[in-house]
């Protein structure tokens, strides 16, 4: 949606609606699956690693700290629902 700003007195209906940055951009049209093949490819290229190479935080801790830190994930969300009912409830 464009602004009526009536620049110089012209009506709005007069001006050409010249649409935003990204309209006026030549893209190539091509399918989603061929958007993500380029751009995997141009991030391994680049030198980064593939998402399915990539280990994450949790993965790389220590099993008893991965125990705790998913644990206490739960403890917290389960305190807050009990807080959010006991809220509610009074």
């Amino acid at each position: 949606m464009t602004a009526d700003n009536n620049r110089n007195g012209e009506p709005a209906s007069d001006r050409r609606d010249q649409g935003t940055v990204l309209d006026r951009m030549q893209m190539p049209p091509m399918s989603g699956d061929e958007a993500l093949r380029r751009f995997h490819k141009e991030r391994e290229a680049g030198g980064h690693k593939s998402q399915s190479d990539e280990t994450t935080e949790l993965a790389k801790l220590h099993p008893v700290m991965r125990f705790v830190a998913v644990a206490g994930t739960f403890i917290l969300i389960v305190a807050a629902l009990l807080g959010v009912l006991y809220l509610i409830g009074s």
